[in-house]
């Protein structure tokens, strides 16, 4: 008997914390909140970009194919329309490899840093690069998971729409 309660209440734990879990963000449904520093160390929120498209990747510098998507993203960057602006969540434990990273590429857009990895919930993020795709109502319209030829010219097409 006491082994048939010890199992129902580990059950009930279970869907608390099930319950309790934020729901994955979904194409359709308004973005989660953001506030992080840059590597600056100015506070950058996603709101704040309310009106403008915005393309938030997130990434790890030591990832090649994270690598590639900012790559790519920086050339898009440099071609953009006013309203439109890429912030990019690293996920870097060590602040010395994002830099050198950083002094090496010199990305034009703003470089966010979640030491915290608190994005990883609230974002979902399973797989770096995780790319959304973010309209100026703050509706996400796009979701990319890893990166390739395809993700880029499907993200150049959203950009220009």
């Amino acid at each position: 008997m006491k082994k048939l309660i010890i199992g129902v209440l580990l059950a009930g734990l279970a869907l608390c914390f099930a319950a309790a879990a934020e729901p994955a963000p979904k194409i359709g449904a308004e973005a989660p909140a953001l506030e992080l520093p840059s590597v600056g160390g100015q506070t950058f929120t996603l709101i704040e970009f309310k009106g403008k498209k915005v393309i938030l990747t997130f990434f790890a510098s030591w990832s090649k194919t994270c690598q590639d998507e900012l790559r790519a993203l920086a050339d898009i960057y440099s071609n953009r329309k006013p309203a439109f602006e890429i912030l990019a969540v690293s996920f870097d434990k060590k602040s010395k490899d994002l830099k050198t990273y950083l002094a090496e590429t010199d990305p034009p857009f703003p470089i966010l840093v979640d030491k915290k990895l608190s994005t990883l919930d609230t974002f979902q993020i399973l797989i770096i690069p995780t790319t959304f795709c973010v309209n100026g109502d703050g509706v996400i319209e796009k979701i990319f998971v890893d990166f390739d030829d395809n993700v880029k010219q499907a993200i150049e097409e959203w950009q220009k729409s």
